[in-house]
């Protein structure tokens, strides 16, 4: 019997068992056991005989029930609170025998974020997202289905495995949410965007799945009365990276911070098996549970949701990778990924909103912000000494306006300024052409930007994004024309000898295509560790045309001008704690680039 005859019979009255509701981030919602018109609704999918659904199980999510769905073909590929799974299934999958009380696909409203929609209601310019595709999808099909749409890839080394970041508009990124194998589109931070090195969360975990991005809400421990939530821990293992007692004084800090604000109350056990208990545990590989180790660079930790739907003793438990370089306040910091981690612990899902702690990406120097705190506190109310966190109020939208350029010039480059305003935080400038240049503009909220032209038509866009993600852009069009030659004078009675040619003399009509050379003379290394908030940078760079600028930009998000040409300078580059790569370019005449860059770590 196939599953839609199952689903047949319920509609009938057979076996028909009551539906919990489901929370999404998009909104929430009572499922009907008796709906049946998805099926009538086209399906586009770049695999045929397979699709993802929602389903949901009657009870709540039991562990047996993984083996079972896995026997039948079934993929899982994550969980909703309470009872309610997505899967990926063939399409003559059955689920006799299974208490799947209701079943369906995600809709296309379901599956962007209602931050992006936000988003389309403040610019008609493209914007910089993370879609996020089902876990059983092939990436370089995912890779395909974006260029197809129209959307701009950005790459991101430090994006989580099923995570592409792209850049375009409401409408591009609504028909490619369309398809089956996307699973939620959400804003991108700034750090992805200016490419700050942050590291990925896999999510909470639940038996052998994570918790979905589009998942809404969080889930509670069970408590009684107004004495809020006490769990224990147990340091069962610590990294041998770090001295054993400053490693869990970094642990409490964390759980200290979600203590200031809501009735939640970490205290030291002695039963890592005992009930209610977060075992604190560092491991490497396979330790034990679904979901190993894969070393350094990859998942730094994974912690279990509570109970239910986990089972006991392993909710709550904490798990990081020995395999990574553990530090204390820099790259792969204890306390940052402990703070995130607790939350989940707690019952919290991971938002959307790049300035919250449980966004599903680490970012160093991260505290609890307004939405943290108010998702804590709706769950366990506020701490006493700590008033009930309102709601944040609305961003303003993100307005970048463009003076209108030249539409023509001879000149090698064209300098372009406007101005920026609302958003939430500080606001970025950046601008790239058509033929593949990028750079940043400086000055807010009045920028400017001297963007280099090529000959002919130069489409340009210039993008302001906030630390919420929201992007706002406009475009310019500057047309360079080629000079008209001067007329060749009449030769003289006598004419002098000709001068030796050029070695590299430009052919008659063509197009200047030698990039310049740029070379880094000081500092010499390409790594380079330093305790200074600044550094200082000089080299050279020649070219056959001539050199019309050299720039830098940290990977931080700072940018500025060099000084010089043929021989350059720049001094006092600001630098983070932790890494920034820093990225100098060289522009010639006719619009062609190279770059170096050197990578500098502030302890």
């Amino acid at each position: 019997m196939t599953w839609q005859r199952s689903l047949l019979l319920a509609a009938c009255g057979v076996s028909v068992l009551a539906a919990e509701t489901i929370h999404l981030k998009t909104r929430d919602f009572e499922p009907r056991p008796d709906r049946t018109e998805y099926l009538a609704s086209p399906l586009k999918r770049r695999t045929a005989g397979s699709s993802h659904y929602l389903i949901q199980l009657d009870g709540g999510v039991r562990p047996e029930t993984f083996r079972q769905l896995r026997d039948r073909g079934i993929t899982i590929t994550g969980y909703l609170p309470k009872s309610t799974l997505m899967i990926a299934a063939p399409d003559d999958f059955s689920f006799d025998g299974l208490p799947v009380v209701w079943i369906s696909r995600l809709e296309l409203r379901d599956k962007i974020s209602p931050l992006v929609a936000a988003q389309a209601g403040h610019t008609r310019g493209p914007r910089a997202c993370i879609v996020e595709f089902h876990s059983d999808v092939d990436m370089k099909e995912a890779r395909a289905l974006v260029r197809e749409h129209g959307l701009r890839l950005i790459e991101n080394s430090d994006l989580a495995p099923h995570h592409l970041l792209v850049s375009g508009t409401g409408g591009d990124l609504s028909r490619l949410a369309s398809w089956d194998e996307v699973a939620y589109i959400f804003p991108a931070s700034q750090a992805l965007i200016s490419h700050t090195p942050v590291r990925a969360c896999a999510g909470a975990v639940v038996q052998e799945t994570a918790v979905a991005q589009a998942a809404g809400g969080a889930y509670s421990w069970p408590t009684s009365g107004s004495g809020g939530l006490t769990l224990s821990y147990v340091f069962s293992q610590v990294t041998e990276k770090l001295p054993a007692a400053a490693t869990q004084s970094e642990i409490l800090r964390a759980f200290n911070e979600w203590s200031k604000v809501a009735q939640v109350n970490f205290v030291s056990g002695t039963n890592a098996q005992a009930l209610r208990t977060v075992n604190i545990l560092f491991a490497s590989g396979a330790h034990g549970d679904p979901f190993p180790f894969d070393g350094p660079g990859g998942v730094l930790a994974h912690t279990f949701y509570p109970a239910p739907p986990n089972p006991e003793p392993i909710a709550g438990d904490m798990h990081l990778d020995d395999d990574e370089r553990w530090q204390i306040g820099a790259d792969t910091d204890v306390y940052t990924v402990v703070l995130h981690e607790a939350g989940h612990a707690l019952g919290l899902v991971h938002t959307d909103n790049p300035d919250d702690v449980m966004y599903p990406y680490y970012r160093l120097g991260k505290q609890l912000s307004s939405g943290d705190i108010g998702i804590v506190q709706s769950l366990y109310g506020a701490r006493a000494s700590a008033p009930a966190q309102p709601p944040p109020p609305p961003a303003q939208p993100l307005l970048l306006t463009l003076q209108p350029p030249p539409a023509a010039t001879t000149a090698s480059s064209v300098s372009l300024s406007g101005t920026v305003s609302g958003g939430t935080g500080a606001v970025q400038i950046t601008w790239n052409t058509a033929g593949g240049t990028a750079g940043y503009a400086t000055g807010s909220p009045n920028w400017t930007a001297t963007i280099p032209l090529v000959n002919g038509t130069n489409s340009i866009t210039v993008t302001a994004t906030d630390a919420a993600g929201r992007t706002a852009a406009q475009q310019a069009s500057v047309v360079r024309q080629q000079t008209a030659p001067s007329p060749t004078p009449s030769p003289a009675p006598n004419p002098p000898p000709p001068s030796p040619a050029p070695s590299n003399p430009p052919q008659p009509g063509s197009t200047d295509k030698t990039p310049p050379t740029l070379v880094i003379t000081y500092p010499a290394a390409s790594t380079i560790a330093t305790s200074a908030a600044t550094i200082s940078f000089r080299g050279t760079a020649m070219d056959n045309v001539g050199v019309t600028q050299v720039t830098w930009s940290n990977s931080t998000g700072a940018s500025g001008l060099a000084a010089g040409t043929l021989t350059w300078t720049a001094n006092g580059i600001p630098l983070s704690v932790g890494t920034n790569t820093i990225t100098f370019r060289a522009f010639d005449a006719a619009g062609n680039s190279s770059w170096r860059s050197t990578t500098v770590v502030r302890q």
